[in-house]
């Protein structure tokens, strides 16, 4: 079944005109995010406020506000979070580590990378402060100080797909244009970050036919958005894993998995892996794509008069009650996302939560695949 799904959110995009080679200017702050975008964390950035006002010497608190607002695309609203912190802060690494990608989105590349490598101070084994390293390195244009930094980053934690894009798109920023599609068509294998990373691996292949000189100017025209995007990559929570994941579904499959019928058949459903901040109910950026491919299915064709019940399960990490709301709230938060972003009717939705009461993996009640939320079809309109 082929369909062509119109993409109705672009988040982190650019346009590149091919006309003419154009010289490259002075480098610019990194990329900030869409109108739509920042909307669509409204209610997380309220949140968030009110978790610092009743505890404004949390440093969590205070972390998760100044990540919202930054995955907002509110750079400076952030970073004024984070430049009156309680002096306890001082030598806090996850602080540290914020404030580097701030910076960088700020256009202040050598003070990032600093205030990154100060972080690394506080810890030996965390691959995403190495992974931003190397990003604040390709704002410089030191290829070979960020290759060293994403190699580092991979040997803490191999295969990670986030890791093989943001490298894949230094070595094609540094001219080695064949080395990032084979890096980038690496990365595709592990299923994640799957509408970044072809997006990168498009603009790669289409520069590598172009003349030299005019695929140099035809990157640094969009270079900013190319490293904001890789950047959001370096925020994923939790530890390295190899093991098995959702994997990401496209467009068309989605489409055709959800308008399936099939007589006395259960109702059709799909699993995807939806990212949140920890133990919270706030989307992070590298889910958006998902998230993205799901509103444009339920909006497509004859699907767009069913109604969707959306399911948040966890792991059984955790107490049976706190997990069952916790699910609630995601599955709250993933309908609230499709209704803004859109414009989906409310009554199409059912969010609903389940805990750990329905497990895909039960010999691996901790698995990363148990924690997901399903999209089933529900009736007709």
């Amino acid at each position: 079944m082929n369909m062509s799904i119109p993409r109705r959110i672009l988040v982190l995009s650019a346009t590149f005109w091919l006309s003419a080679c154009i010289t490259s200017e002075t480098p610019k702050p990194l990329a900030q995010t869409s109108p739509e975008y920042s909307t669509a964390f409204h209610e997380a950035i309220e949140d968030a406020e009110k978790r610092l006002r009743d505890k404004p010497n949390d440093r969590e608190a205070r972390l998760n506000l100044a990540r919202t607002l930054r995955w907002a695309g509110r750079i400076e609203d952030a970073a004024q979070v984070l430049d009156t912190p309680p002096t306890a802060f001082a030598n806090d690494t996850k602080f540290w580590a914020e404030r580097g990608k701030l910076s960088l989105l700020q256009g202040n590349s050598l003070q990032g990378l600093a205030q990154l490598e100060r972080a690394t101070q506080g810890t030996t084994g965390d691959w995403r402060l190495y992974s931003a390293i190397g990003i604040a390195n390709d704002t410089m244009n030191r290829y070979g100080d960020a290759e060293i930094a994403y190699r580092k980053a991979l040997e803490l934690c191999p295969n990670d797909a986030g890791i093989l894009n943001n490298l894949g798109v230094s070595q094609g920023l540094s001219g080695r244009l064949d080395q990032a599609v084979l890096t980038l068509k690496d990365a595709l294998h592990f299923g994640q970050h799957t509408d970044l990373i072809n997006r990168n691996l498009r603009l790669f292949t289409r520069a590598r036919d172009l003349c030299a000189t005019c695929s140099t100017d035809y990157l640094k025209q969009g270079d900013s958005l190319i490293l904001a995007a890789g950047l959001t990559a370096t925020d994923q929570q939790g530890s390295c894993t190899s093991g098995p994941q959702t994997p990401q579904i496209p467009p068309s499959a989605m489409v055709e998995t959800l308008a399936a019928i099939t007589p006395d058949a259960p109702p059709p459903s799909v699993n995807i892996k939806v990212y949140f901040e920890f133990d919270s109910a706030t989307l992070k950026p590298e889910t958006m794509d998902t998230l993205n491919t799901l509103g444009e299915a339920l909006t497509y064709g004859e699907l767009n008069n069913y109604r969707f019940q959306i399911a948040g399960h966890t792991d059984a990490v955790g107490l049976d009650d706190y997990n069952l709301k916790l699910s609630s709230q995601r599955a709250q938060a993933v309908s609230n996302y499709l209704v803004t972003t859109f414009a989906i009717d409310p009554a199409r939705l059912e969010a609903v939560g389940f805990g750990e009461s329905q497990l895909l993996d039960w010999d691996h009640p901790d698995g990363e695949v148990n924690r997901r939320v399903q999209v089933t079809r529900l009736d007709h309109l």
